[in-house]
């Protein structure tokens, strides 16, 4: 009888162990809803296209994905409060790379940028702006550059945040250009914007160019690499500046997360945009569509953390980086 009982016990721990172990977690995955925190207010260019994104993943994983938003600190808390989470999958973040990237290294965060959390999926490029209202005496970008210089600390302009990409070029614009404009941060492109159109601004330095799109502000200036083929007649950054907006919208989760989990993430988010409610996102913000896995993606930061350090440092915006990367 003893035998008996403890042959049991055996073969309940043996199945206990094998429902424990990772890999039988990862089969199952996921179990549950899952936690997915945008790190930008609604209405904007991360928050429209995470939720058009999970829209679609939540049919291929067979759970929802329930968004809420934790904006502030250009994208930053959201990712300060994932930092400390199981890395069991079932929270998960959205925000730009210069979360990663660029705030850091201004700004002491209480995590790690290249180590407390794992790069799951990168899904669109940013194609932002410096973008007016349509009664707007600026008609170009000229315009608006004589008149900053001719009335210093009197041109205002808005953005999704400090040390975001768009607030970075403007930060170039104006050390090259010797100009003084002032800076007004907001939590997200869609307060920026509704600011701008407020007319409490003189213009937004926007995170996408939705807008000019749908003809609700006019384009002074692209922050892209190429010009715009929705917009071709404005000027780039890169044309005038040698610098363009790089930033990425992204899906991360905590550091240490089981590699089968990633992969069934990486599969769920490539089908989502496939599907019908990926499209309309992708023409309305006119953002790049990316299919970016986390090998990929991870390189591409670990890359360009550096590059950025060397570029701010060179532009006298800082010294050291604020925050060390691991």
């Amino acid at each position: 009888m003893k035998r008996k009982f403890m042959g049991t016990a055996w073969t309940a721990l043996i199945l206990a162990l094998v429902a424990l172990h990772p890999a039988a977690a990862a089969a199952e995955y996921p179990e549950r809803n899952i936690n997915m925190y945008c790190c930008y207010a609604p209405g904007g260019t991360v928050d429209s296209g995470i939720r058009a994104l999970c829209n679609g993943a939540e049919k291929v994983l067979g759970q929802n994905i329930v968004i809420a938003n934790k904006d502030g600190g250009t994208g930053t808390v959201g990712l300060a409060a994932l930092a400390g989470e199981k890395p069991d999958g079932y929270t998960l973040a959205s925000t730009a790379s210069a979360a990663i990237m660029r705030v850091p290294l201004t700004r002491k965060m209480t995590y790690k940028p290249l180590a407390s959390f794992t790069n799951i999926y990168a899904f669109a490029g940013a194609a932002s702006g410096l973008l007016v209202r349509p009664d707007s005496p600026f008609k170009t970008f000229k315009d608006f550059l004589e008149y900053a210089r001719k009335n210093p600390g009197k041109v205002t302009y808005s953005t999704l945040g400090t040390g975001s990409v768009p607030h970075i070029l403007m930060q170039v614009i104006a050390m090259r250009e010797k100009i003084d404009w002032v800076h007004v941060p907001y939590k997200g492109t869609s307060p920026a914007e509704t600011a701008a159109l407020g007319g409490h601004v003189d213009a937004v330095s926007a995170g996408d160019v939705n807008k000019a799109l749908s003809g609700q502000m006019r384009a002074l200036l692209m922050h892209t690499r190429e010009r715009f083929d929705r917009l071709p007649d404005v000027q780039t950054t890169m044309e005038l500046y040698q610098v363009y907006n790089d930033s990425l919208f992204a899906v991360y989760g905590p550091a240490g997360m089981d590699p089968a989990v990633v992969k069934k993430l990486e599969d769920a988010f490539a089908k989502a945009q496939e599907m019908d409610s990926w499209k309309p996102y992708v023409e309305r913000f006119g953002v790049v569509s990316l299919k970016m896995r986390s090998a990929e993606y991870t390189k591409f930061l670990q890359e360009r953390w550096d590059s950025e350090v060397e570029l701010e440092k060179t532009l006298g915006l800082i010294k050291e980086p604020a925050t060390q990367p691991r």
